[in-house]
């Protein structure tokens, strides 16, 4: 792959209030800090680029003592049309996009590992 191909085009970044699950982003922390050169957005607005919904939609179940927690992301603001886009179309909240997001993203980086 050429260096190139690595890295994004220049695009505006936007700054958002969504609900994420304790333990999916201590595991985004994890692999921030000790295992892949991004940050923790960076990992969110891959993981969001890189979901697919069919037509079949992955609701996933929450633990039970699992608590969200608000925090504030900064995606690219191409990613952030794109949840847009899904969320008028399924009818699912934009937290809840990015969870799916997050946990099929951690999931194909755990089988890859």
């Amino acid at each position: 792959m050429e260096w190139y191909k690595r890295f994004y085009k220049k695009e505006k970044w936007i700054k958002k209030s969504v609900e994420i699950e304790g333990n999916l982003y201590d595991r985004l922390k994890e692999i921030s800090s000790n295992e892949l050169d991004a940050s923790i957005n960076k990992i969110i607005d891959a993981c969001i680029d890189d979901l697919e919904i069919g037509e079949k939609v992955v609701i996933y179940r929450k633990e039970k003592d699992e608590i969200n927690v608000a925090r504030s992301i900064i995606i690219r603001e191409s990613i952030y049309k794109k949840l847009e886009d899904m969320r008028e179309k399924y009818g699912i909240s934009i937290s809840k996009l990015v969870n799916i997001a997050i946990r099929t993203g951690l999931e194909k980086y755990k089988k890859e590992g």
